[in-house]
């Protein structure tokens, strides 16, 4: 039985975390109409930090016995150093940095001959570091293509912090990082609420026993339906009241009605069956480590990596949408 206590908790944090995540989607939405980078920094500067303490909790999870202090500055580098990479050299420059710190912990390995915490600093850039850095690339939302200026998009577009430098780089910002950043957090949130409901409600069939008891299959569908309502929730706000205006909805770019539908259900059944998996991983990841949260930074909602385990899985999945499909 949940005392009153710990229930105000839960209320009162996990309302203060739906804040923040409509908060970043409205501020990415402002950033198309006041044409300008400076709003999508706040929303990287948020996921940075959101990055930073994931690493922290992450390394501390492993702990010092499979992670000696020997790398420890090389894992505060890397945690302070993905946002201002990625906002000087986007992804390719925040991929290679990500390289750099592999192979500088590699010489550390070498000359404390530690070939096992060299594996576990190789798992931790990837997840969490590379994961939700994901949501850095959607937050960005940089053009594949070159924009025609007689195209309705043109208006909207933005160019990155290379202006300011005077680099001949530089890239073209379009205006869906409202839409992205509301797909991760939408999908990823109905699917944990409706998961829930409906595992307690119909829930019968254990799904990974051996890693997460208390998830059924009846939960998984449910969460699956609940990630269809999410994207469903997405296509109402941006492209059919579009009260972000007609420019940050996907109907604004020049899909065909095929790819726009195939957006949407992908990312609702596909993006909430990569939150589950990602809770799962997360539920792995802990029990691997004898841990039941990974910090107690959100109280009763445990730390970064218990609340974002799902989403930085559904935004490695939406920010492949962008690459490939948009």
């Amino acid at each position: 039985m949940i005392s009153k206590k710990v229930l105000a908790n839960r209320i009162l944090v996990g309302a203060g975390i739906a804040i923040v995540m409509i908060g970043m989607v409205v501020i990415a939405a402002l950033s198309t109409r006041l044409n300008t980078w400076v709003d999508r920094s706040i929303d990287s500067i948020i996921i940075s930090v959101i990055i930073l303490m994931a690493v922290v909790e992450m390394r501390r999870a492993l702990g010092r016995e499979r992670i000696p202090d020997n790398f420890s500055w090389l894992l505060w580098v890397y945690g302070f150093g993905l946002g201002p990479a990625y906002a000087f050299f986007g992804f390719t420059g925040l991929t290679f940095f990500t390289l750099l710190i592999f192979a500088c912990s590699a010489i550390t390995a070498v000359y404390i001959n530690n070939a096992k915490a060299l594996m576990y600093i190789a798992f931790m850039l990837v997840y969490p570091g590379l994961f939700l850095a994901s949501m850095l690339y959607i937050n960005k939302s940089a053009s594949t293509r070159f924009i025609s200026p007689d195209s309705q998009l043109y208006p909207y577009i933005v160019n990155d912090i290379w202006t300011l430098l005077g680099d001949k780089r530089v890239i073209q910002l379009l205006p869906y990082n409202a839409i992205g950043l509301a797909f991760v957090f939408a999908v990823s949130a109905f699917t944990d609420v409706f998961a829930f409901i409906f595992g307690v409600s119909f829930g019968k069939h254990k799904l990974c026993p051996a890693i997460s008891p208390k998830k059924t299959v009846e939960g998984a569908f449910g969460g699956i339906f609940g990630g269809m309502l999410g994207s469903a929730l997405v296509y109402f706000v941006f492209d059919y009241f579009k009260l972000f205006g007609p420019q940050c909805g996907l109907t604004f770019h020049d899909l065909s009605t095929f790819n726009l539908v195939l957006v949407y259900v992908l990312i609702g059944i596909v993006g909430s069956v990569m939150t589950q998996l990602g809770d799962l991983v997360a539920s792995m990841v802990k029990r691997y480590c004898d841990i039941k949260d990974y910090s107690r930074v959100l109280g009763e909602h445990g730390g970064i990596m218990d609340r974002f385990d799902g989403i930085m899985f559904n935004a490695v999945f939406v920010a492949t949408v962008y690459m490939f499909i948009l």
